[in-house]
């Protein structure tokens, strides 16, 4: 039998395979950045937080913009889920589900995707992850482009409707929601306006 402090040991040196580790890298980089901000994310930090060396993390990332980079792609693949809470056959009615599915999927995921992508947008140019994505190459605005696109055949959206407009509203509507919950607005009372003007500009959409 291993004595404690032999299978402790022996524990901590277990080798993950390269994919294994690039995704502990990658989730130990979003927690930072949450917790130290985009330029508190050194790879120092990352290193030891998946307890590796720096040296050994340049084996799974050339650099740490490409590393900061890959854990922006992650937030935007996690980013998709809440346009995905809807079923509804008419558009209108599944984009109104979708923002509303949209406060609990903050919540849930305000950590690990939600503040790290606004820490994003206020660093400085040049810091690394800005340079990853534009909206337009985020996978919840293309699949919302396509249901727009859906709505416009169905003859649910007026057919001079951009779909890329009904993209665009749906996530400015997002946005806003995530900046009241971070600025405290926790209340329904507090988010009901938001509410509001999301409804008018659906209906402003609808044929």
């Amino acid at each position: 039998m291993l004595s404690r402090s032999m299978s402790s040991h022996v524990k901590k040196h277990v080798r993950k395979n390269p994919q294994e580790r690039r995704e502990e890298i990658l989730e130990a980089t979003l927690r930072l950045i949450t917790q130290y901000g985009l330029e508190g994310a050194t790879v120092a930090r990352i290193a030891a937080a998946v307890e590796i060396t720096p040296g050994a993390l340049y084996r799974h990332f050339e650099s740490r913009a490409a590393l900061i980079a890959e854990a922006n792609r992650l937030a935007n693949e996690r980013a998709l889920s809440w346009v995905e809470m809807s079923t509804s056959p008419d558009v209108v009615e599944r984009l109104e589900e979708m923002a509303d599915a949209h406060l609990a999927w903050t919540e849930a995921n305000f950590s690990s995707v939600v503040l790290p992508f606004f820490l994003e947008l206020a660093s400085t140019p040049g810091a690394g992850l800005a340079d990853g994505l534009t909206v337009t190459e985020f996978k919840s605005f293309r699949t919302l482009v396509e249901i727009a696109e859906e709505g416009r055949h169905q003859g649910v959206i007026r057919a001079d409707v951009a779909p890329e407009d009904v993209a665009w509203a749906l996530h400015m509507y997002a946005w806003a929601q995530d900046i009241a919950l971070m600025g405290g607005a926790g209340e329904p009372d507090d988010r009901a306006p938001l509410r509001r003007n999301l409804q008018r500009l659906l209906e402003s959409f609808r044929a």
